[in-house]
């Protein structure tokens, strides 16, 4: 992507007038974009343009990808069916010829990439229609919270990726309304974040799980 940007500046900055171009010279050096992570891994830099490659010529590809709880990268032979952004991560939906199954991969873990002759044995549906059969699968629970209003205003970017749904002010407080579809391990650890400015209202069990991780934590400061 960065070859392709750099390609499309450079064939702008060729038919500007000599002013325009000083003008751009003179800031393009001073604005820098620098993602929340690494979003590819360096051993395959080529990523994304090789899966945008796979989806447009329907052939497949064999990549090298470690899981989270994996020593080490596994082979795998995949069918791409669509790429997207979300939570400052890439990540791409596929068939895995290795589950039988579709899967999705996080770009970041591929530790290599090629792209074969060998076509597409499938025919796909639409990138959407999986993620949306994704969220149906995983049931979400409604969680309340009140919260400090000077702590709330620092979570406007999170929140949303833990199934906010509303807000409203209850005195010096927010008192903020989720529908969380990972409460056990994502919402209760996020909520620790700030939980010493904040009061869970429902449901009983985040308290519970919320207590049994503050113990954890307090046995190992110990």
């Amino acid at each position: 992507m960065g070859k392709h940007y750099a390609s499309a500046a450079f064939k702008l900055k060729a038919v500007l007038q000599s002013a325009d171009k000083d003008w751009i010279s003179s800031i393009e050096s001073s604005v820098m974009m620098q993602p929340a992570a690494q979003l590819f891994n360096e051993k395959a830099p080529d990523t994304l343009a090789l899966l945008f490659k796979s989806i447009a010529e329907k052939r497949q590809i064999i990549l090298f990808y470690q899981t989270f709880e994996a020593e080490k990268p596994v082979e795998r032979t995949i069918e791409t069916v669509g790429i997207y952004h979300d939570n400052n991560n890439w990540y791409t939906l596929v068939y895995c010829h290795l589950r039988n199954d579709y899967r999705q991969f996080r770009t970041d873990r591929i530790h290599g990439i090629k792209l074969t002759e060998r076509p597409f044995t499938l025919t796909h549906q639409a990138l959407e229609t999986y993620l949306q059969e994704d969220k149906k699968m995983c049931p979400t629970r409604k969680v309340r919270i009140l919260i400090d209003k000077k702590v709330a205003k620092h979570l406007d970017y999170e929140k949303k990726y833990h199934g906010f749904v509303s807000e409203k002010t209850v005195g010096k407080n927010l008192e903020m309304t989720f529908l969380a579809s990972n409460m056990e391990d994502g919402f209760s650890r996020w909520y620790l974040m700030f939980g010493d400015y904040a009061t869970i209202l429902e449901p009983e069990d985040l308290k519970t799980r919320v207590s049994a991780l503050m113990e954890k934590i307090q046995s190992r400061l110990k």
